[in-house]
């Protein structure tokens, strides 16, 4: 499906940030209070439904999805997330997989799919969309964050034309130790089109602004958070 390794890119990154992200998940500001809250504004009503959560991580949209009255399938590459995915989501089902390689459920499996802060690991985007459509209903949706194509570039020392997809790395210490991180950063066009060409439909695409509780916490980080961007949210539906 994709000429990626068989372990995926960022797995023994988060292997290292696992207890990090279990910890500080509910509460480190970048995550509760400026990307979760503008992905789950995108979310339709999930009572009944089954959705997966795709690159569910430590279980925190999982659990989330969950209270909303959804059957819940979380799934990682990380062993280390899954175990504490586990734990915060009990009712909800896990497996470990690698969204770069072809997903282990049948045509048709979901009413929708969500994903926080995991597609900017996996290079091939076209083959990723072309199994998300394979893997949920005829009106399904798929709602996903990444991190902005415009502070990708910006940050990372190592991203050189924008135009492009890249891999870069970035040295993240707010979850602990030191851990090195690569992703691949890519241009907002890169991010809509394979979406457009597996038969979806862009419904909103939201820029994330933080939230009140996030000044409470920490007010010179907020004003960074409220006058750059930081995560880009976006919903597909089929067409």
């Amino acid at each position: 499906m994709t000429d990626e390794p068989e372990r995926p890119l960022a797995h023994d990154a988060y292997e290292q940030l696992a207890a990090g992200y279990d910890e500080l998940g509910d509460t480190k500001p970048w995550n509760a209070y400026l990307e979760r809250p503008a992905t789950l504004s995108l979310l339709p009503d999930t009572e009944g439904d089954w959705v997966l959560d795709a690159g569910c991580g430590a279980g925190h949209l999982t659990r989330e999805l969950g209270t909303r009255g959804a059957t819940v399938v979380g799934l990682d590459a990380s062993p280390r997330m899954l175990q504490y995915a586990r734990k915060r989501a009990p009712d909800a089902d896990f497996l470990r997989a690698n969204l770069g390689s072809p997903l282990p459920f049948s045509d048709g499996s979901f009413d929708g799919i969500a994903s926080s802060l995991a597609f900017h690991y996996v290079r091939d985007w076209d083959s990723l969309f072309a199994e998300l459509r394979r893997v949920i209903t005829e009106d399904g949706w798929v709602v996903c964050s990444v991190q902005h194509p415009h502070a990708d570039f910006e940050g990372y020392d190592d991203a050189q034309n924008y135009h492009e997809i890249e891999r870069v790395s970035a040295v993240w210490e707010s979850f602990g130790e030191a851990v090195e991180v690569p992703a691949y950063r890519r241009p907002l066009s890169a991010m809509v089109e394979p979406a457009l060409t597996n038969g979806f439909e862009l419904d909103e695409l939201r820029e994330a602004t933080p939230v009140e509780e996030f000044r409470e916490l920490d007010p010179e980080a907020y004003e960074r958070a409220a006058t750059n961007p930081y995560f880009l949210c976006l919903r597909f539906s089929l067409s």
